[in-house]
């Protein structure tokens, strides 16, 4: 009677943990969130000193934790000028998010000086990442260009 017992709580404490240490279902959130940069759009221009309108919409099918945007100068990083006249522009800002879908307008201003330097003009990647609770993580590029005087169609 006595080796029936052990083998009872055995087994019922074998089940308990089984069962505890199990997570809802066996479900767990592997589904990247979705991002969509509405502004800006690939290859607009933009003016030193001009501001950026910016609009993403975020989504999730669990829940959404964070985003961060990153704005950094795309050439390939040589230069003709040996005085290093230029700074070129870096760009970084973080916010969290709640809920399955978030929209997120902002505004960010190009600076025409950075550290003492007029801000280097050309191709710029705007980059937007997000997180969603679990740690899944979705990422969007756009290119962006900042000139001193932009080309418009009716030049």
């Amino acid at each position: 009677m006595k080796n029936k017992s052990i083998y009872f709580f055995l087994a019922l404490f074998t089940t308990f943990t089984i069962t505890s240490c199990s997570t809802d279902d066996g479900a767990t959130d592997t589904v990247s969130p979705s991002i969509t940069i509405i502004t800006p759009q690939d290859q607009d221009e933009f003016e030193l000193g001009e501001t950026i309108q910016v609009k993403l919409e975020f989504t999730d099918d669990v829940s959404l934790a964070s985003y961060k945007v990153d704005i950094h100068f795309a050439g390939d990083g040589h230069s003709h000028d040996s005085r290093g006249e230029y700074e070129e522009w870096d760009f970084e800002m973080e916010g969290t998010l709640s809920g399955t879908s978030q929209i997120i307008h902002t505004e960010i201003e190009i600076p025409e000086i950075s550290n003492g330097k007029p801000i280097k003009e050309g191709e710029y990647h705007f980059g937007v990442y997000c997180l969603d609770a679990a740690g899944n993580e979705t990422v969007a590029w756009r290119k962006i260009k900042i000139e001193t005087h932009p080309h418009t169609d009716q030049e």
